[in-house]
């Protein structure tokens, strides 16, 4: 790999092109390494305790009675970022909002059930059931190649 760093004034802002002869998991990596957060992990509270809990380590984030969660292991925590937020801070090719109050990580599907009219049941690694809703089904599809 051929790294070259251009400092110009000319450049109001920072600008980024990969040249390549195909697309290939490095190029996947690089792309999210540049557009993702500047950390993997997530704050998370349970009791008194707070704790960071690196995403690849969590199942799911799902909102329920004004308090969003999230699952990793057999615990389960709190955290105080909307589903929106999270949605614009989790990686893309790991996690998917399969509805307006839950988001997966690809990583922890077991199974999928397609049988459902109109929509797919997802049974998690971990046992749980979930489901993708009508409004996301397109791009749950999508990101899977169905």
């Amino acid at each position: 790999m051929n790294v070259k760093i251009i400092i110009d004034e000319v450049y109001k802002e920072t600008i980024v092109k990969i040249f390549t002869n195909k697309y290939s998991k490095e190029i996947e990596n690089i792309k999210e390494s540049l557009e993702g957060s500047s950390s993997d992990k997530i704050t998370a509270f349970k009791d008194d305790e707070i704790k960071l809990i690196d995403y690849k380590y969590i199942s799911r984030f799902f909102a329920e009675n004004n308090k969003i969660y999230l699952e990793s292991g057999k615990d389960t925590f709190t955290t105080r970022l909307r589903i929106y937020e999270l949605e614009d801070r989790l990686p893309k090719n790991k996690f998917i909002k399969i509805s307006r109050s839950e988001i997966v990580n690809l990583d922890y599907i077991n199974r999928l059930d397609l049988s459902f009219t109109g929509t797919i049941a997802l049974e998690m690694k971990d046992g749980n059931v979930t489901y993708v809703s009508r409004r996301n089904l397109k791009n749950f599809k999508k990101a899977l190649g169905l």
